[in-house]
Formats: structure tokens, sequence, C-alpha cells
């Protein structure tokens, strides 16, 4: 049987000038473009886009209110040339505002969205007095007694206040932070003050029971255990003990000093 030769399979060649565009579609594709950038200039430069609102969501009526007139400048101008990063930088300074989300809604409305600073305790510094959040930061000056079921915390006279800052630890920062961990159990209107010298935490309930929590660690722990004893000591004018010390949470002790401390 003779033999067959059989050729080779050939290589197509591919057209690449076949999946270029036309000359006709790259007119198209610049006129949109120059159009667009047309439109872009236009919505920046006039009033189609104008901010004629400012909504400030999650925040109490004077924060949302100190909000509007912070970000009043903004007003009348073009939603597209709102820098929302440095609209939320502004807002963020404002003392009583942990974070901000920024939302252009066109086509009027630009809206912010607020976390505010959680205050839990009052500082007094001589005849000052300022709430203080949850992370130390200073919030506002109050009138001396407002809020009178927050817990107090004493500063030196000389001790340097600014809005807006942040407490350092020995100047009532972490007794401010520490009051954190007490946030919705129930037992934070039980504190007349917090006091934290030595990186020791000491809390003053009213009706002069004290209660030594130690280091400010595993606070969530020990405000548990004090939950569960407390009910059922004696008022310390009753005969009670006047101090209760969990600082280590495994033996807790209660007491009574001849002279307590206040």
């Amino acid at each position: 049987m003779g033999e067959k030769v059989l050729p080779l399979p050939r290589k197509r060649r591919v057209d690449v000038l076949r999946f270029a565009p036309s000359g006709r579609s790259l007119l198209v594709g610049l006129a949109c473009a120059l159009v667009a950038a047309g439109l872009y200039g236009l919505a920046r430069e006039t009033s189609m886009f104008a901010v004629g609102t400012i909504r400030v969501d999650g925040a109490p009526a004077g924060l949302a209110a100190d909000v509007r007139r912070e970000l009043g400048r903004y007003e009348g101008e073009s939603l597209v040339k709102v820098d929302a990063a440095g609209v939320a930088q502004r807002v963020a300074g404002l003392p009583a505002v942990r974070s901000s989300v920024v939302d252009r809604s066109f086509p009027h409305t630009l809206r912010v969205r607020i976390t505010p600073e959680v205050p839990v305790a009052v500082l007094r510094r001589g005849a000052d007095s300022f709430l203080v959040s949850a992370r130390g930061r200073v919030i506002a000056a109050v009138e001396r007694g407002a809020r009178p079921g927050l817990p107090r915390i004493w500063l030196s006279a000389g001790t340097d206040l600014a809005l807006g800052s942040l407490l350092a630890g020995e100047d009532g920062g972490v007794a401010a932070r520490s009051l954190a961990a007490f946030l919705g159990s129930g037992f934070t209107n039980r504190i007349a003050y917090v006091r934290a010298l030595g990186g020791q935490i000491t809390l003053g309930l009213r009706g002069g029971l004290q209660i030594r929590l130690g280091a400010p660690v595993d606070l969530r722990v020990k405000i548990a255990i004090a939950h569960g004893i407390v009910p059922g000591l004696a008022l310390p004018a009753l005969g009670g003990p006047n101090y209760l010390d969990i600082a280590v949470p495994e033996r807790p002790v209660a007491g009574r000093n001849p002279q307590p401390e206040g």
C-alpha cells in the first residue's frame, strides 16, 4: 500500500486591524468625552447642583444645629465641587462629634450622618465643669451642678483643658475611659464619682459605698461581681461596709474603714 502525504494545518492569521476601532468610532468616543467634560465643568461652576439643604442624621437637635452652622459655608456651592473628606474633617473638629459619614445626595442635598461622643462624666476643675466622653474627650463646658446623674471626676485646679482635646491618663483620661465599661450596665447612675490614682480605679457610689476596682482591666467582670454583691450590703449609714474591694475578682472583700475616703 503506497504512502500518503498529509498536509500540515496552516496557522490562521489573525487580522488585528479587524478589532481596531474605526475612525468614526474614535470620533464618536472623543465627542462623548468632550461632552461629559463640558457637562462636568458646567455642573461645577453653575447652580445646577447647588447645595440647598444640609441634612444631619444621628445627632441630637443641639448638635445637629452646630453641624449645620459649621457647614453653612457650603450652601449654594455645587455638590460636584464639595469634597466629602473635607466636610468630614470640618465636622470632626466639633468636640461633640466622634465621627461622621458624608454623602452628596444629588441634586441639592448635602447629607451628614453623625456618631456623637457619649458623655460619661462631668469633669470638675475648681469652679469649672465640663462634659467628658467615654474616650476621654472634653465635649463641652456646663454649668456647675448640671447633669447630676453623671459621675464626677475631680481634677486639680491647674489642669489644662481644651474643648475637643483628649485627656491624658493622669488628668482624668483613665477615669473617663474606665467608665466606658459601665455603659449599658445600669450601674452608671449609681456612681457619684470615679478616681484613678496610681493606676488604681475607685468608684464612689451614691449612699457612701466605695468600690475599689484596682487596675483598669477586666472591668466588665468586676462590675458584674459588684452587681451581685452590692444589693445584699447594708448602707454605710446603717452600719454596713463602706468599701468593697474587687481588685482581685476571685476574692472580693467588704469592710469598714474608720475614716472612709471621699
